[in-house]
C-alpha cells in the first residue's frame, strides 16, 4: 500500500509534510509531482521534516510526498570503478546520454548498469560453508582491478549451486541453503549510507603510505590506513596535490569525494581526472578511480 502525504511548508531545500503514515527517520521519500529525492530528518506526530537533495524551486504546498520504505542506500558491486557519480549515486555519464548535459529534476537511474554482463569466476564449490563477508567469486572489473564478490550480511549456509560465466549484477550466481531456506546471491548489494560497514578487526597502523612526493614522505609522512588534511587558500595547489597523490600514492583504488567543493573546482576535477595517466601501467587513471 502506498504511503502518501502532502507538502505543508517549504523553506529552501527543507520541506515539511504531513499525513505520511508510519514514516521513519532517514527514510527516503519522493517529493512533489516531479518526485524529487529527499530524506526524512525529523518526525513529529503526523508531520515530518525532509531534506530534499534536488532544487526545490516550483514546489507548492499540497503536492504529494510518497514514502519509499527504504533508507538512503548505495549500490555496491561491479561497475563502480571508472565512473563518476553525483551525491545520490546517479552515474553522470549514463545520465548525460538520457537527459543531456543538464540533469532534469526527479530523474532516477540505477547506479550499476543492469544490462552489462560480467565474467564471474566462482571461488567456492558445492558443499562449501559460507558466511557473511566470505569471498564467493571474482570479476575482472577493469584491466587493473579485480572485484571480489562477498556473501552479504546475514547469510550463512551451505553452497548448493554455483554458476560460472557472464552474468548481470542481478543474476543469481551462487545459491546457499540457510536456516531460513534457499537464498540466491547476486553480484549486487545495497547498503544504507548511514550504517557503517562491519569488520572483523582493525588492522594496526604500522606502515607508511608512500605518496611519491618527497616533501610529504620526508617531512610529513602519512600512515597507511590513516588520515591527512591539506589546508590552503585559493590557488595554493590543493587540487594539483590531489592529482599527484592519486597518480603516485601506493594505493590500489582512488576514491575522490568532492564534498563542499565549489562548482568550478569540481568541474576542473571532472575534466582533468579522465585525462590523467597511471604512471604504473600507462593506462588511464580512471580505471582504478571512483
Amino acid at each position: 500500500m502506498e504511503r502518501r502525504g502532502r507538502i505543508v511548508r517549504i523553506a529552501g531545500p527543507v520541506v515539511e509534510a504531513e499525513g505520511v503514515a508510519g514514516v521513519r527517520m532517514y527514510e527516503v521519500v519522493r517529493v512533489g509531482e516531479l518526485g524529487l529525492i529527499g530524506e526524512v530528518i525529523r518526525v513529529e506526530g503526523d508531520r515530518c521534516t525532509i531534506q530534499v537533495y534536488e532544487e526545490t524551486t516550483g514546489l507548492r504546498p499540497g503536492e504529494p510526498v510518497v514514502a519509499t520504505g527504504e533508507p538512503l542506500s548505495v549500490e555496491l558491486g561491479p561497475g563502480l570503478i571508472g565512473h563518476i557519480f553525483d551525491g545520490v549515486q546517479r552515474p553522470l555519464t549514463r545520465l548525460q546520454l538520457i537527459v543531456g548535459d543538464f540533469i532534469s529534476r526527479g530523474v532516477s537511474i540505477e547506479a550499476l548498469d543492469r544490462s552489462r554482463r560480467w565474467l564471474f569466476k566462482p571461488t567456492v564449490k558445492v558443499g562449501d560453508v559460507v558466511g557473511e563477508g566470505d569471498i564467493i567469486g571474482v570479476v575482472q572489473e577493469t584491466p587493473m582491478v579485480e572485484h571480489r564478490v562477498m556473501a552479504p550480511i546475514g547469510v550463512r549456509g551451505v553452497v548448493r549451486r554455483v554458476e560460472e560465466g557472464e552474468f548481470t549484477v542481478n543474476d543469481v550466481v551462487v545459491s546457499v541453503e540457510t536456516e531460513r531456506g534457499m537464498v540466491g546471491l547476486t553480484m549486487l548489494q545495497r547498503w544504507p549510507v548511514r550504517k557503517p560497514r562491519p569488520y572483523a578487526r582493525k588492522l594496526p597502523v604500522e606502515e607508511p603510505l608512500i605518496t611519491g612526493q618527497r616533501v610529504l614522505d620526508t617531512l610529513f609522512p602519512l600512515a597507511l590506513g590513516g588520515t591527512a588534511a591539506i589546508p590552503g587558500g585559493f590557488g595554493t595547489g590543493k587540487t594539483i596535490m590531489q592529482h599527484q597523490l592519486a597518480k603516485w600514492a601506493s594505493a590500489d583504488i582512488v576514491i575522490y569525494v568532492g564534498c563542499g567543493e565549489r562548482g568550478n573546482e569540481m568541474a576542473e576535477v571532472l575534466e582533468d581526472f579522465p585525462k590523467l595517466t597511471d604512471p604504473r601501467t600507462g593506462r588511464p587513471l580512471m580505471e582504478r578511480t571512483v
